[in-house]
């Protein structure tokens, strides 16, 4: 291993992209090699003493995953969802019927083939890149104690289900929901940073986060929550977080 190369068997020495990025000073036990969209990429399995984090001291916040905004916090923060299919959706359609056109095992089907391949690319690392900023700020791991939630509370949704509206699939999967759980739990665990996951029929979204009220009427349509009892009035993801927040007191 080198910084700016990798030695691998029957291949040998290869330049990388990126340099310095491999640890050094680890065990490694193995290698895997893969191909997307015309790019190779390697995946290093390195073995080293990790210290146990210091336990986070800072605020707990609530996270609220949406649609229309990737995430919304209870201390006023907002990801706002980069919508990577949606805005491809007409050009991949598009390179899709050109691909499907085309004569199999021609030349020019093969060249479909690997434009179709990097759109598909291109659209899942705008995706990843967009989560992975979202998870990194909200766990903070390389800020200080104080500064780091000392509690982060998300939904358990049922995302499997969710997919099952017709309506609505192609959007929820195009937001990341599972992957935005997955990165926050293990960023949050490097971090000394605790997760609490609360049920999925807890109604954050139709209980009124300052007097507790319910509001039974509630639509997905309705992106303002009006309390009638003490007439708090707030934006609905805002009140889901706060509501959940408010689980871990």
């Amino acid at each position: 291993m080198f910084s700016d190369a990798i030695q691998l068997p029957r291949l040998g020495r290869l330049r990388l992209k990126e340099h310095g990025y491999f640890p050094l000073d680890g065990k490694i036990s193995s290698a895997t090699i893969r191909e997307q969209a015309g790019r190779w990429y390697v995946s290093i399995c390195v073995h080293e003493d990790a210290k146990d984090p210091q336990p986070a001291r800072g605020n707990i916040i609530g996270v609220d995953l949406g649609i229309k905004r990737l995430a919304t916090l209870s201390d006023g923060r907002t990801f706002e969802n980069p919508r990577a299919l949606r805005k491809k959706i007409t050009a991949l359609k598009r390179a899709s019927r050109r691909h499907s056109r085309k004569a199999k095992g021609s030349h020019n089907r093969q060249k479909a083939k690997q434009h179709l391949s990097r759109m598909h690319a291109r659209i899942a690392n705008v995706r990843n890149d967009a989560l992975h900023q979202a998870t990194a700020q909200i766990v903070a791991r390389t800020k200080p104690d104080q500064e780091r939630p000392r509690v982060i509370v998300l939904e358990d949704l049922n995302i499997a289900g969710m997919l099952k509206n017709r309506r609505l699939a192609r959007a929820i999967a195009d937001v990341g929901m599972y992957e935005f759980k997955r990165q926050i739990l293990y960023k949050a665990e490097q971090a000394g940073v605790q997760v609490l996951l609360a049920s999925r029929w807890e109604p954050s979204s139709k209980t009124c986060s300052c007097c507790g009220w319910v509001n039974e009427a509630l639509t997905l349509s309705d992106r303002v929550f009006v309390c009638l009892e003490c007439g708090n009035v707030q934006d609905r993801d805002a009140n889901a977080a706060n509501n959940l927040a408010a689980l871990a007191q």
